[in-house]
C-alpha cells in the first residue's frame, strides 16, 4: 500500500513540474472539473486450493456495473494535446461472490480504492478527441471464510483508450461526453489459512469500459 502511495505522489509531482506551475500566472491553460461514471467491468477469478498435495481449482467469470464520480485536472500542452489526472472519489465494489462447501459458507469480494488516471487527451477534428491513459489501484480484498483465513491485498495497472466529444461555452466552460475502455494486469493474492493449506487466487482479463459525462472550466 505504502509503495502505491509513493508511486502516486512521485507520478503527481512529475506532472506538476511539466506543467510548469511557479507563480500564480501559470494557472493559464489549467481545467478543473468533474465527471460522473457509469462503468461495466469484467474479470476471470480462479482459486487454487492445495489438498493434501493436490490442487483443486475452481475458475468463474463475473461482469458487474458501477456508477461513481470522479475529479480532474489537465493542463494545455499545446493547442492539440492535453495532459491530465484523473482520481474517483468513490470507491467500487464488487459483488458479494458466495460459495457453501461442506456446511460451511465462504463469502468473497473486492473493492477498487483509489483510482487514479494519468492521461493525454490529443484533439482531433469536428471537437472530437483521442485520449490514452495509465491507471493504478488498491484492490482490497474482503472475505468471510470457513477457515478463518484472509487474502492479501494487491493493487494493479491499466491501460485506457477513449474517444470523446467536448463542447466548449462561455467563459472557459466545457461539457464532455466520452467513451472509454480499460485493460488492467492480472493480480494474484494469497490467502493466509490457518489451517495450513495455501490457497491463491489468480484474477485475469479484467477489463472495464465507462461512459462519463463531464463539466469542467478553462482558465
Amino acid at each position: 500500500m505504502n509503495k502505491f502511495k509513493t508511486k502516486i505522489a512521485v507520478l503527481a509531482i512529475s506532472f506538476l513540474s511539466f506543467a510548469g506551475i511557479q507563480s500564480a500566472s501559470a494557472i493559464e491553460g489549467f481545467s478543473i472539473g468533474a465527471a460522473m461514471n457509469v462503468s461495466g467491468f469484467g474479470g476471470t477469478g480462479t482459486e487454487t486450493k492445495d489438498v493434501a498435495g493436490t490442487n483443486e481449482i475452481v475458475s468463474e467469470h463475473g461482469v458487474f456495473e458501477a456508477d461513481y464520480a470522479s475529479v480532474f485536472i489537465e493542463y494545455a500542452a499545446s493547442d492539440v494535446v492535453s495532459v491530465g489526472i484523473e482520481r474517483n472519489l468513490d470507491d467500487i465494489t464488487t459483488p458479494t461472490n458466495l460459495n457453501s462447501k461442506n456446511n460451511t459458507d465462504n463469502s468473497v469480494k473486492a473493492t477498487f480504492k483509489d483510482h487514479t488516471t494519468f492521461y493525454a487527451n490529443i484533439n482531433m477534428p469536428f471537437n472530437t478527441y483521442f485520449k490514452l491513459g495509465y491507471s493504478i489501484v488498491d484492490v482490497a480484498t474482503q472475505e468471510s471464510l470457513g477457515t478463518g483465513g484472509s487474502y492479501d491485498d494487491v493493487d494493479t495497472t491499466g491501460m485506457t483508450v477513449g474517444l470523446g466529444f467536448n463542447l466548449n461555452t462561455s467563459n472557459g466552460v466545457f461539457v464532455r461526453t466520452e467513451i472509454s475502455g480499460t485493460q488492467y494486469d492480472d493480480v494474484t493474492a494469497t490467502n493466509k489459512s490457518p489451517d495450513g493449506n495455501a490457497q491463491v487466487i489468480d484474477v485475469t482479463d479484467m477489463i472495464g469500459v465507462t461512459a462519463t459525462l463531464r463539466v469542467g472550466k478553462t482558465f
